[in-house]
């Protein structure tokens, strides 16, 4: 029986890779300019699903965010 397109994909995954878990796919890292409570940071990673849009933060990169804003005050 022929593999399916959704088992092919994840035989290509990196090691560690994460997936939306509404569509499947792996995540891409993106950067964005980020405003917290009227704050903005600037180049800020995440992760963003190319298919819906949905943006996660790693805990390495909420780590980021709460170090660059210490640094502010």
């Amino acid at each position: 029986m022929p593999h399916s397109k959704q088992t092919k994909s994840k035989e290509t995954l990196k090691a560690g890779a994460l997936l939306c878990p509404v569509c499947c796919v792996e995540y891409i890292e993106i950067e964005v300019d980020f405003d917290v409570d009227g704050t903005i940071l600037n180049n800020i990673k995440l992760l963003k699903c190319p298919i819906c849009q949905d943006e996660q933060f790693t805990p390495e990169q909420q780590k980021e965010i709460e170090k660059r804003l210490l640094n502010l005050g």
